[in-house]
C-alpha cells in the first residue's frame, strides 16, 4: 500500500511540473503574439494612413502623367494599391470573450 502512495505522489508531483513548465511557456507566447498584433497594428495604421495623404494628393490633381513627377507619382499609387491588400482587420487581435 506504501508502494502504490509513493508512486501516486511522485506521478503526480511529475504531472504538477509538467502543468506548471508549459503554463510558464504559453504565458510567454502570449506576451510575443501581444507585442506581434501590436506592431502589425502600428503597421496597418501606417498604411491607412499613407492611403488617406496619396488619396489627398491625387484629388489636388498637381501631379500630371507627363512629366516625370508625374510617372514616379503614378508609380507610388501603384504600389499603395498593392501596401492596401496588407491592411489588417479593425478587430484584429482583439480578445474574442
Amino acid at each position: 500500500m506504501i508502494i502504490l502512495i509513493v508512486i501516486l505522489s511522485i506521478l503526480v508531483l511529475g504531472l504538477g511540473y509538467v502543468v506548471y513548465n508549459l503554463n510558464r511557456k504559453v504565458i510567454k507566447q502570449e506576451g510575443i503574439i501581444e507585442y506581434q498584433v501590436g506592431y502589425l497594428r502600428k503597421v496597418a495604421y501606417l498604411i491607412s494612413e499613407s492611403k488617406i495623404y496619396v488619396e489627398q494628393l491625387d484629388e489636388k490633381g498637381a501631379f500630371r502623367s507627363d512629366d516625370e513627377v508625374g510617372v514616379f507619382f503614378n508609380f507610388m499609387k501603384e504600389i499603395q494599391e498593392t501596401i492596401n491588400e496588407y491592411r489588417l482587420p479593425e478587430d484584429y487581435g482583439k480578445a474574442t470573450k
